[in-house]
């Protein structure tokens, strides 16, 4: 075989390697002019008929809450959008229905979040702290095995299932009565008292 013989039988075989190579960039340039060529202003690049909604705007804060003040500005907006309790006037500091300082009251709380059990408390209501609000809260005191116990329960809470009123303080008399006082702290030091409520609580129980 000559040289120039040679020399065409590679030429021609470097031809027939180049064709497919040449035709799949082609394809490839095809493929991605196609690409492309779709709506770029699809926001959802898989699929391009997906639709996709867009999400409210967010509801400004209120003026009182960006500088709020020792966490009032807080509170007050709280009592205002959330719905009221149940027990509210029951803790009002002006309702007529009001529990008196004195009065025995028995709470029936869950012990847990998963509200399966319950375990109620029965104690002499001692005072209430910031009625009418979100934070209400209520004080109880009673004599477990001659030791003073006292327990504090906020009538928001979710853990609390129901508030019973064993008896009411009214009048000047009688073992239950109206202490006129906002706050009774001193009957810690009044054991007599303690036990003829005490006693007063279990004959109304019967």
């Amino acid at each position: 075989m000559s040289r120039s013989t040679a020399s065409r039988l590679a030429t021609q075989a470097m031809n027939v390697v180049r064709q497919p190579i040449a035709s799949s960039s082609r394809g490839y340039a095809s493929a991605s002019t196609s690409t492309s060529s779709a709506p770029a202003s699809s926001s959802y690049p898989f699929n391009p008929s997906a639709i996709i909604r867009s999400s409210p705007a967010p509801s400004p804060a209120p003026a009182n809450l960006l500088n709020p003040r020792k966490g009032w500005s807080l509170i007050n907006h709280l009592n205002a959008s959330s719905p009221k309790s149940q027990y509210a006037e029951m803790f009002a500091r002006r309702s007529a229905e009001r529990l008196r300082t004195g009065s025995v009251v028995t709470v029936l709380q869950y012990t847990d979040a998963t509200k399966k059990t319950v375990s109620p408390f029965s104690g002499v209501l001692m005072g209430t702290k910031k009625r009418g609000g979100v934070d209400t809260s209520f004080k109880l005191r009673n004599i477990v095995n001659k030791i003073g116990v006292e327990m504090s329960f906020k009538i928001n809470s979710p853990l609390i299932k129901e508030i019973k009123v064993i008896k009411r303080a009214e009048g000047k008399v009688g073992a239950i009565r109206d202490l006129r006082r906002a706050k009774v702290n001193y009957l810690r030091e009044r054991q007599g008292v303690m036990t003829s409520i005490a006693s007063a609580l279990k004959a109304a129980k019967k």
